[in-house]
């Protein structure tokens, strides 16, 4: 994530607010003190979609994988261009480049 210089808010400051509301809403903890590294599989993005709209994100790929991980942040990216109209280009996993 990139943080704007002419924000009057440090990104720490903003991290943890955010942080501090998406635990309020989901009543679930971050998994690390990483911002990035808690939100990287998109569970937790994905609950908290499901606290605001009940069942609209009907299933979660729950495996430590990246590829799990991608397909439930494409979840949250498409709840959030169906429900809110936001324009978001989806990425798919399988044109991701291989790591192996």
């Amino acid at each position: 994530m990139e943080w704007r210089p002419q924000s009057a808010v440090g990104y720490e400051a903003a991290y943890s607010e955010a942080q501090r509301w998406i635990e309020a809403v989901t009543k679930k903890k971050f998994g690390s003190s990483n911002f990035r590294s808690s939100l990287e599989n998109g569970l937790l993005l994905c609950d908290l979609i499901n606290k605001i709209r009940p069942g609209v994100v009907k299933k979660l790929n729950r495996l430590s994988t990246p590829i799990a991980g991608l397909v439930n942040l494409d979840k949250h990216l498409h709840v959030q261009q169906h429900h809110r109209g936001i324009s978001i280009k989806h990425f798919q996993p399988q044109n991701l480049p291989s790591t192996a």
